[in-house]
């Protein structure tokens, strides 16, 4: 920007003057930023909007399959004697369970080795059950503890341990896996050429049934064994067991004796389960119309309106999911609307929940109450299908109503913003023009009091001459 002279010749304060008139310019700018804070309380309240609705089609999610709703629960009379839990495929009903024998791991212990004792060179062919041999190199250096220690980094199955009785050093081999298939063996290929006496390497000599094992076995190998109902020797190679009644995971937990080793086990419903969630859609559907009080209403006492407030799309959404609450669902037997299980709507329009009619409906017609949620034959779905559905539809980021008012909203403002920006270069170009009229104003004022300044300084002499030679004479 030019250097300006500020009315130093004419007197007047054209900053001043220039300022006042771009404050008058810059008015429209003024208000165009203020319709864009409008705009963007608008577009924050269609966030919050999109939220709310986004919860509650969350909700409606867990309601709007059979899956969802089918769900059931089961105990055990014992739980010292075996736990259990349910999936979905799981019927309701009792059982009666009868634990004779743990899953057990194959444990091996060795004879006792002295104070860094060399166990003897070799090579001991480790396997458990019928499962790939893993080859152990055993050095002339080795000790106890470095044929553990080798057996534990083959990862082979197998953990070793060395157990000290204060005298002596003994390993101990168990299996990782219970069931009687898993029996751990060793050969040995021993450097003395006795692969099975009591020296050297062959003393950690073990094969299932040999007559010359030189490992002793400190636990067999063994499958848990259960009666169900009667049916008596189901054995399984661990002691969770999933594939006996249908839908059951039964865990056991000892095998006491006759008669402690039986207990019973009920499946049973689990209607809480149900419950939770529609008592989780009535929170978020109530949520809901929170929101639209707050952002659609008119407040007498501060005399302000909500953002949303007369807001079409709003008010369409409103309308719309005000509703399907109420519309009935054809095609189910007991019911046909909300209020027929216990939910209904209170004096202001918030939905409660009759928990006593609620589970009544669930015991006498639970095959119906999942329908009335999770039906999707078309023209008849469930009303937590409708509402998934319809909120979808609501949601949806391309096509959706209020991607399509947002977008239209972030439109305007950036409409604004292109406003203000050609408002404030027109400004900027204004400003820079009138300061330079303005100095080239002052400048020609500055010329003309120069030369009126010479002008009078020649009249004066001019007078001074005439009063010399007048004088004279």
């Amino acid at each position: 920007m030019s250097l300006s002279v500020g009315g130093l010749m004419s007197g007047l304060d054209t900053n001043s003057i220039i300022d006042q008139l771009l404050a008058l310019q810059q008015k429209p700018i003024i208000k165009l930023q203020q319709q864009e804070t409008a705009y963007q309380v608008e577009l924050s309240a269609y966030g919050s909007l999109q939220s709310t609705l986004s919860s509650l089609k969350s909700a409606m999610e867990n309601l709007d399959s059979a899956s969802d709703l089918t769900s059931f629960s089961a105990s055990s009379s014992d739980t010292d004697l075996f736990t259990v839990s349910a999936g979905d495929t799981a019927v309701s009903g009792s059982y009666s369970i009868t634990v004779t024998q743990m899953a057990e791991v194959h444990k091996l212990t060795s004879c006792g080795f002295s104070d860094g004792e060399l166990v003897g060179k070799g090579i001991i062919q480790l396997k458990v059950g019928d499962g790939s041999t893993t080859d152990i190199a055993v050095s002339a250096t080795d000790t106890i503890d470095d044929v553990a220690q080798s057996i534990n980094d083959a990862k082979a199955g197998v953990k070793a341990t060395v157990i000290f009785d204060g005298t002596n050093y003994f390993l101990t081999l168990s299996g990782e896996d219970t069931g009687s298939a898993n029996k751990i063996s060793l050969i040995v290929t021993d450097e003395d050429g006795f692969n099975k006496d009591a020296s050297n390497l062959s003393r950690l000599f073990y094969e299932d049934l040999d007559p010359e094992n030189q490992m002793v076995q400190a636990q067999a190998a063994a499958d848990s064994i259960i009666t169900v109902d009667g049916v008596a020797g189901i054995h399984r190679n661990s002691n969770t067991i999933d594939d006996v009644v249908s839908g059951l995971t039964i865990t056991l937990e000892s095998a006491p004796a006759v008669p402690d080793n039986e207990a019973a086990l009920t499946v049973s419903r689990d209607t809480s389960a149900i419950v939770s969630k529609i008592n989780s859609f009535v929170s978020a559907y109530n949520n809901v119309l929170d929101f639209f009080d707050a952002s659609q209403s008119y407040s007498q006492d501060t005399e302000t309106a909500g953002v949303l407030m007369g807001d079409a799309t709003t008010n369409s959404i409103h309308n719309r999911l005000r509703n399907m609450v109420t519309n009935t669902v054809p095609g189910v037997e007991s019911f046909e609307r909300l209020t027929d299980l216990g939910i209904t709507l209170n004096s202001e329009g918030r939905i409660e929940v009759d928990s006593s009619a609620l589970n009544g409906a669930l015991d006498d017609d639970f095959d119906d109450v999942v329908e009335f949620f999770t039906q999707a034959t078309e023209g008849s779905e469930g009303f937590a299908v409708r509402m998934v559905d319809t909120l979808d539809v609501m949601l949806d980021s391309t096509n959706g109503a209020l991607d399509a008012r947002t977008d239209g909203i972030q439109n305007s403002i950036d409409d604004i913003q292109d406003q203000v920006e050609r408002i404030e270069m027109r400004n900027l170009a204004w400003e820079t023009r009138t300061r330079a009229q303005f100095n080239a104003l002052e400048l020609l004022l500055a010329g003309y009091q120069n030369t009126g300044n010479y002008l009078s300084q020649q009249i004066t002499g001019m007078q001074n001459l005439n009063n010399y030679i007048s004088n004279r004479g």
